[in-house]
């Protein structure tokens, strides 16, 4: 073929290709959103995103003065204010309760979040950037209306402030200060976190204290402003349902679980709490899929955990056992796996095993009230061994 004749047919032939039709990437159609009934709750105000981590004015300087000297002497920013929480704070006591960082300063003490938003606060004066670990513990079984809670503790990481890197160096990792007062040794790491998933928790605590409260109005004003932060948390999701439920509307409560499991927005707890649901409503069909799901679905010891217990409530202790042996090797440092072993233990009749395995559970939680729970489980045995 003459080469005219070639590059003819070769520019036809692309020509072609340019005029035939493209196929366009196909956009999903955007998610709705989560169904709430809004006309079962009246309006309620709640506090301000930017009043949660204000200080009072006379702290403000306080700390700024503090801050300045050690800039001046060459010392890093995320170190100060570690140095300035442990110098200022040392009367800082844990409490079981969710503050601002002004309620913070003024009762002296507050939970895990209560310490993160009050470490941002000071974050924020210095022009200090933070990042945050999300951990986890046991979920605890509310004995009111058969709600299932988890217990989320977030570490506040201060970074320090970027350096000039040369040219061709990467850096995987910023350093920085991990300020964390409450460890506990009885949590494990989910993930990694941000700002928004710190005001996110700070509204679904005072929800869940509100809903707790049977302040429901007062909830749903709190859950809906947390769900403004992180819209697909699927626990913000499995509150506003428990919400629903224990309102009266348990269609609304309903329709929000299929929500949630239709565009797989699940956690363990969420459909924890929809299966109770389903057994309320005597769904059969839905309850056995839920049981199936939460099996194949569990990935976190605490999912196994709670699996363990659903099996023991069931009388399948070779089950429960099997899960619990296999979640103490994965995390032996957790008290839960041998307090569940120690009732598979007292419910086969050998008492003086499940004394023992409370006695491991015992020595390896770092909570007052669990500990209390298992000291009192123990001198009962104590006492059924002596006899």
């Amino acid at each position: 073929m003459p080469a005219r004749l070639w590059l003819v047919s070769l520019f036809t032939v692309l020509l072609s290709a340019c005029a035939s039709p493209q196929k366009r990437p196909t956009t999903p159609p955007p998610r709705p959103d989560m169904p709430f009934n809004h006309g079962l709750f009246n309006p309620v105000a709640v506090l301000d995103e930017q009043s949660i981590f204000t200080l009072p004015e006379q702290e403000q300087q306080a700390f700024l003065s503090y801050y300045q000297q050690r800039i001046l002497a060459g010392m890093r920013g995320d170190r100060i204010i570690y140095d300035y929480l442990h110098d200022q704070l040392d009367e800082f006591h844990y409490r079981g309760e969710t503050y601002s960082a002004t309620e913070s300063l003024q009762y002296g003490g507050g939970n895990c979040i209560s310490l993160a938003v009050l470490t941002q606060a000071y974050a924020f004066v210095a022009g200090i950037d933070t990042r945050y670990h999300k951990m986890a513990s046991a979920p605890v079984y509310q004995q009111v209306a058969d709600t299932i809670l988890i217990s989320s503790h977030f570490k506040t990481k201060l970074l320090a402030p970027e350096e000039q890197e040369e040219e061709d160096w990467i850096t995987l990792v910023r350093p920085g200060t991990i300020i964390d007062y409450f460890p506990a040794q009885d949590a494990i790491f989910v993930a990694s976190a941000r700002y928004k998933d710190l005001v996110a928790k700070f509204y679904a605590n005072l929800a869940v204290k509100a809903m707790l409260a049977d302040e429901f109005d007062l909830s749903a004003a709190r859950i809906l402003r947390a769900r403004s932060y992180a819209p697909d948390d699927p626990e913000l999701i499995n509150i506003a349902a428990v919400l629903h439920r224990r309102a009266g509307d348990l269609k609304g409560a309903e329709t929000i679980y299929q929500y949630a499991d239709r565009h797989r927005l699940t956690s363990h707890n969420l459909l924890s709490n929809y299966l109770v649901l389903a057994k309320e409503q005597q769904a059969t069909a839905l309850a056995a899929r839920l049981e199936q799901q939460l099996e194949e679905d569990a990935k976190t010891p605490f999912d196994f955990l709670m699996n363990a217990r659903s099996a023991i409530a069931k009388g399948q202790l070779k089950k429960a056992s099997r899960l619990l042996v296999n979640v103490v090797k994965e995390t032996p440092y957790l008290p839960e796996p041998y307090f569940e072993l120690a009732k598979i233990s007292y419910l086969q009749g050998d008492h003086d095993t499940a004394r023992q395995l409370l006695e491991l559970a015992i020595e390896k939680t770092s909570d007052p009230e669990k500990s209390r729970v298992f000291t009192a489980k123990h001198s009962m045995l104590q006492s059924l061994t002596e006899q």
